[in-house]
């Protein structure tokens, strides 16, 4: 509502109005302007294209354009690709999560320090049976390490109708994905890659390694144990990893071995159920945290969480996507 007869802020007197925004006091003559304008040059906008040219390593880092280019100082790109940044997050929505047909979904975490505090980036891909591209749910961040409940609550935030849909989960062997998996009824399948990648660790098949026999024997028999289709026939090579496990002086095999066959199905589920092509390693997300921490090299890291957050989150509405392909006759380590 208009205030028609509104009184000088000088003199309490009456007021002549001279446009819409030009006022004079009657008494005093002293005029002035309401709704003052910003002075100065007004400032450029800063377009949602340049972030998105940042990503791609299209253009350099705002330091390096500061000293092969005149003109802005490396604040000055800093502050226009922060808003660049601000304005890409803001309009551009997250993909639409499928829903109401069988579902797959591969998870995983990334942990990372800032600020001598460690926190926790739940990262959840969503994926239909029949499809090769992974849609990119928006990650659940958290205090503190990895764990059950962090889990737990980046599985809330899905849609409902996304994960009535969920038939089978991707993952590594952290018990909080194998906990939320069990209690959702959820057909598991554990990573294949990291198994061979925990016990070659421990004795390497290298030239170089000082249990090259062992290394390879191991090899052939884990490999034999997860890719043969015929479950009766690798009940030999799971007792036989069993008795290495209790006869190994290394701590770590032991725990690796025991707990393969004690759940060695888990890490066939591929084979199990192959009308739901499942993929039997965790390579689209790990390839997914391997460009967040490229751009966190890129960038010298973050000062907050929140920085850091709204920078992951621009990177995965950029992505959309991910490559996730079902199972295929490839070696996981040459």
């Amino acid at each position: 509502m208009k205030t028609l007869h509104a009184k000088s802020p000088c003199c309490q007197g009456n007021v002549i109005r001279f446009g819409k925004r030009r006022r004079q006091c009657i008494q005093c003559r002293k005029t002035w302007r309401i709704r003052q304008k910003k002075r100065g040059r007004k400032t450029k906008r800063a377009p949602k294209e340049l972030f998105v040219k940042y990503i791609r390593r299209e253009i350099p880092t705002s330091y390096v354009l500061a000293r092969i280019r005149k003109g802005k100082s490396e604040d000055q790109r800093q502050r226009t690709l922060r808003r660049s940044l601000e304005k890409f997050v803001q309009r551009t929505p997250w993909p639409p999560l499928p829903y109401e047909e069988p579902l797959i979904v591969v998870a995983d975490a990334m942990m990372i320090m800032i600020d001598k505090k460690l926190y926790t980036f739940y990262f959840i891909l969503v994926r239909r049976i029949l499809d090769n591209k992974a849609t990119i749910a928006a990650p659940y961040v958290s205090e503190g390490a990895e764990s059950c409940e962090g889990w737990w609550k980046a599985f809330a935030c899905l849609p409902r109708a996304t994960l009535a849909s969920i038939y089978a989960l991707v993952c590594d062997s952290h018990f909080g994905l194998q906990y939320v998996a069990r209690r959702k009824s959820w057909i598991i399948q554990q990573c294949n890659f990291h198994l061979i990648a925990r016990i070659q660790g421990r004795r390497s098949r290298w030239t170089k390694s000082r249990h090259q026999e062992q290394g390879k024997h191991l090899y052939q028999l884990v490999t034999e144990a997860i890719t043969n289709p015929n479950e009766e026939a690798i009940l030999d090579t799971v007792r036989e990893l069993w008795e290495l496990s209790r006869t190994t002086s290394s701590k770590n095999l032991r725990t690796y071995l025991s707990g393969f066959t004690k759940k060695y199905w888990e890490y066939r589920s591929y084979l199990q159920y192959p009308e739901l092509h499942l993929p039997r390693t965790t390579n689209s997300i790990e390839s997914l945290i391997g460009s967040i921490r490229k751009l966190c090299g890129r960038a010298h890291g973050f000062r907050t969480i929140e920085s850091l957050t709204v920078w992951v989150h621009a990177l995965l509405k950029n992505k959309k996507v991910a490559t996730c392909n079902s199972s295929l006759p490839t070696k996981l380590m040459r």
